[in-house]
């Protein structure tokens, strides 16, 4: 008799989402952590965390050290290969961010829609220090931000409702007062009429432009944006350089791949 919900086992789903709950305690910042730990950022029960994460750890998606801490294991990383359109993207964009940042000495970033957020596929430290504290694989929100911006511009009438609806949208506490969701979607579909987001916020540290960079169907994948200190003034002189870079990248991605070319198999 297949078992229920009554019968003291857990659901497959209820596993999975804890063991997610688990994996996402994981940070760029804490990549290593305790048992203790994991247990006080999940509110999971001991023996629930304990025997999860044995099983996390048999299966080499988490590792443990010879004090007992715990961090990503070697297995999550092999499957993270397969994540091959945002390594292409990666890989396609690279020699243009390493461009981008010798142009104009700035902060360059490359994200992509991930939900209701967007990850950083890819940066580029500037010359000139400004106060960013992420690193790539992190998960940042979409209306701070001329990159998250642009990414919302381009997502999906229900993606962009459900993230500014109740007006509620993360918004950093420094900057204030929130913007009303309504001047928001006017950015957005200015956004999408002119190819480019600039967000200039009084009292923030720093300004950023962004462009879209569009796929072989003609959609958004990623966005490109230039980063730079709120006191400096210039920020729509990178106008046409982040669209460069953004439309430069945007050939690199639709354009088909080359033929391999074998040599001949006869000999000399």
């Amino acid at each position: 008799m297949a078992a229920t919900q009554d019968s003291g086992k857990v659901p497959r789903s209820g596993v999975l989402k804890r063991a997610f709950a688990i994996l996402d305690c994981f940070t760029s910042e804490q990549p290593t952590l305790t048992l203790t730990q994991i247990m006080q950022r999940t509110g999971l029960p001991a023996s629930t965390t304990s025997r999860l994460l044995k099983e996390l750890t048999t299966s080499q998606a988490l590792t443990r050290d010879r004090f007992g801490a715990y961090s990503i294991g070697t297995r999550l990383m092999e499957i993270a290969q397969y994540a091959q359109p945002m390594l292409n993207i990666r890989e396609l964009a690279s020699p243009i961010l390493d461009k981008l940042a010798s142009m104009t000495d700035e902060h360059i970033q490359l994200g992509t829609l991930d939900g209701l957020e967007m990850t950083v596929l890819d940066r580029r430290e500037g010359k000139h220090k400004i106060p960013i504290y992420y690193h790539i694989g992190d998960r940042l929100p979409l209306v701070p931000t001329a990159v998250g911006r642009t990414l919302l511009a381009y997502a999906s009438t229900e993606t962009i409702d459900l993230i500014l609806n109740d007006e509620q949208f993360t918004w950093p506490t420094w900057q204030t007062p929130r913007p009303p969701a309504g001047l928001v979607r006017q950015d957005l579909e200015r956004i999408r009429h002119q190819q480019v987001a600039l967000l200039k916020v009084p009292d923030a540290a720093v300004h950023s432009v962004a462009s879209p960079i569009f796929g072989k169907t003609g959609s958004v994948i990623a966005a490109i944006g230039i980063v730079v200190n709120a006191s400096e003034h210039q920020l729509e002189s990178y106008v046409p350089i982040i669209k460069a870079g953004a439309r430069a990248i945007t050939r690199r991605v639709t354009s088909p791949k080359p033929c391999r070319v074998l040599p001949p198999w006869e000999g000399n």
